[in-house]
């Protein structure tokens, strides 16, 4: 059996590399957001909680996602700024909701 990935160009990006990077910019831009709430101090009330619970799930699938585009991506800085995100996004998220 051939292996197929040998036949594909280098530089062709995927679907699911694609989608990965793109769950990689999210938690960027989940991290500076979860910032400016910290920032302006934003009250959670029960209203909130279908919000929580869905950016939770969303929070969840961008890291999973983006954790498989930084592993196909050897680069040190992709993985040490996916860390960053990853730990701002963790513990703002639990200074905003506690």
């Amino acid at each position: 059996m051939e292996n197929n990935s040998s036949n594909r160009p280098k530089n062709k990006l995927t679907f699911n590399q694609i989608l990965a990077f793109v769950a990689y910019l999210g938690i960027g831009f989940i991290a500076i957001a979860l910032i400016l709430t910290l920032i302006f101090e934003n009250n959670i009330s029960l209203s909130n909680v279908f919000r929580t619970i869905g950016e939770v799930i969303a929070y969840l699938i961008s890291i999973f996602l983006a954790f498989f585009w930084v592993k196909t991506h050897p680069h040190k800085a992709w993985l040490i700024c996916y860390v960053i995100f990853v730990v701002t996004i963790v513990v703002l998220y639990i200074l905003t909701v506690i």
